[in-house]
């Protein structure tokens, strides 16, 4: 890894996209053979590699499973420079003040976002690669967005040619459904649910497959995803450690600021979201072809479709469901508890686990599901967890007084999702890993860039500077931190990579590595943990 002592700097703003610096007349063509034939992209400014959208899959009705490219599938002749699409997905439950451009990049909204973005180094031959050539590491990057929004575009992910260049490494993002068109699952009629995480599945599989034609190592894959990306990137590490001795597609897996809690819901308790939706367009569902006309897009156009989840109230919210096709298990929580899952990652070749938080995540969570009342806290978390989990839940917080404020009601909301979502599974994760001798490695960041605006707090998703060396939003004393923290970080990933593992030493379930505020690396307890224990009996019971 470059050294931290000299760091790099630059003139790009931290709103030049990478589609319009590859639209620009002089942005260089590149090229690359691939077993779908002859793929074109384009340079950035700082001379990056770039292919967009990249298709990994084919287009399919909606709620069906994502198909992979058939053998005799050609990729077409016109240049992937384009940041052309993003799931279609509704507008977001709380307040927001930047442009659409910002969220979600230059492209359209769309039901098969099968695709990846692909980011090489400036000076690393493609087509035809001298023989003797090393091939890169790979880091795969899935989006956040609670699950029902986001894109690997936007203001927050576009600028991944920055690590790839500094780090001299392959960088993906993966394209995947979200909200109803990635996670409506129900018993009556039966939808199984899950196809976003299915679709990430098939993208990884993709890169295992084809990344060597972009200079990536197959066997150097390290899966990551912040927010709604660290939970699919949690079932995905069940998913693997299920089909294990088959090996995953990835090395680590490193889940930023989410994880998965609680034991996730029957298709039965969906069946009311189901007959919500089905209200919301205007469709019987009881009707025998109910499905057929979801699925007709000249009855229910996407946009129809879309604008009706976003009158759905509490039940918008869609998530994964128990599917009886081997995707997300009924035991899942247990099999992590009981050492299933780290006995599965092994045998499938994965290496290690990353988990982390934030220091300020409620900054954010409080303002996520505006809540009036003390009487809307229950409904607002049980977007997330069964409803009794839930009330025990919000139980373990202590009792909040009938005359509370609407300010504190929503900071007590906001304490509890960033717990729920963040904190406590992070910690859990490790512990349930830890325990079973499955090597983890946690961290907290408590340093944000100052260009964020959040007068000092280290709110979600404000590490994505630190992880993905946002160059265009540190100074360059914030970038000697960053590379300080990432080094500390991946030297102790790398000696659970190397060889048979035996030199990484498990650190003690409350210490983790920590990026304070002054901007400095260093192995700190956990404050944190012991505040959480009462809210850890509720899922652990």
């Amino acid at each position: 890894m470059p050294s931290a002592d000299l760091p790099p700097t630059t003139t790009i703003a931290h709103d030049d996209m990478t589609g319009d610096q590859l639209s620009l007349p002089t942005s260089e063509r590149v090229s690359t053979e691939t077993k779908f034939g002859k793929v074109e992209g384009g340079r950035t400014k700082n001379g990056c590699q770039v292919f967009l959208n990249v298709p990994y899959g084919t287009d399919v009705p909606r709620w069906t499973d994502p198909q992979p490219l058939p053998s005799t599938f050609k990729y077409p002749t016109t240049p992937f420079i384009y940041d052309s699409k993003y799931c279609a997905q509704p507008e977001r439950t709380y307040s927001q003040t930047n442009a659409i451009r910002d969220r979600l990049g230059l492209g359209s909204p769309s039901e098969n976002p099968f695709f990846a973005d692909i980011y090489i180094p400036s000076d690393y031959p493609l087509s035809p690669r001298p023989e003797g050539t090393p091939l890169l590491p790979v880091k795969v990057f899935i989006h956040g967005g609670f699950l029902q929004y986001g894109s690997t575009s936007g203001h927050h992910y576009n600028q991944q040619f920055f690590p790839a260049e500094h780090y001299n490494e392959i960088r993906v993002l993966l394209g995947h459904r979200v909200s109803v068109l990635g996670f409506l699952g129900c018993d009556t009629p039966k939808v199984s649910g899950n196809f976003g995480f299915k679709d990430c599945w098939l993208g990884l599989e993709w890169v295992r497959d084809n990344i060597e034609s972009f200079g990536g190592d197959p066997s150097q894959i390290h899966l990551s995803g912040l927010s709604g990306g660290g939970h699919v990137v949690h079932q995905l590490i069940h998913q693997a450690a299920r089909l294990a001795p088959a090996k995953a597609p990835f090395v680590t897996a490193h889940l930023q600021s989410n994880a998965i809690l609680a034991s996730p819901v029957t298709p039965a308790t969906r069946d009311i979201q189901f007959a919500a939706l089905c209200k919301a367009v205007g469709i019987d569902p009881t009707t025998p072809d109910v499905m057929e006309r979801l699925r007709d897009t000249n009855e229910l156009p996407t946009d129809k479709l879309i604008k009706a989840v976003q009158t759905m109230g509490e039940l918008c919210t869609f998530r994964g469901v128990v599917g009886d096709d081997g995707w997300v298990r009924a035991d899942q929580v247990e099999f992590q508890h009981n050492g299933g899952l780290a006995q599965g990652l092994r045998g499938a070749g994965v290496r290690c686990i990353i988990a982390g938080d934030v220091r300020d995540e409620d900054f954010f969570y409080k303002g996520v599901h505006f809540s009036n009342t003390k009487a809307d806290l229950v409904p607002n978390i049980a977007r997330y967890y069964p409803s009794e989990q839930s009330e025990r839940f919000l139980a373990s917080y202590g009792e909040l007084s009938d005359d509370a404020s609407v300010e504190e009601i929503n900071t007590l909301l906001g304490r509890i999702l960033a717990d729920g979502q963040v904190h406590l599974p992070v910690r859990m994760l490790q512990t349930d890993l830890a325990k079973y001798s499955f090597p983890v490695v946690r961290y907290a960041i408590e340093s944000v860039p100052v260009a964020y605006g959040t007068s000092g707090k280290a709110s979600h998703g404000t590490d994505l500077a630190v992880h993905q060396l946002r160059l265009s939003m540190m100074t360059p004393q914030e970038t000697v931190a960053a590379l300080q923290f990432n080094k500390a970080l991946w030297d102790e990933v790398d000696t659970a990579l190397g060889g048979d593992g035996a030199n990484f030493q498990q650190k003690d379930d409350e210490e983790m590595l920590t990026l304070d505020k002054n901007g400095v690396t260093q192995w700190r307890k956990d404050w944190r943990w012991p505040q959480l224990r009462n809210a850890e009996k509720v899922f652990r019971a």
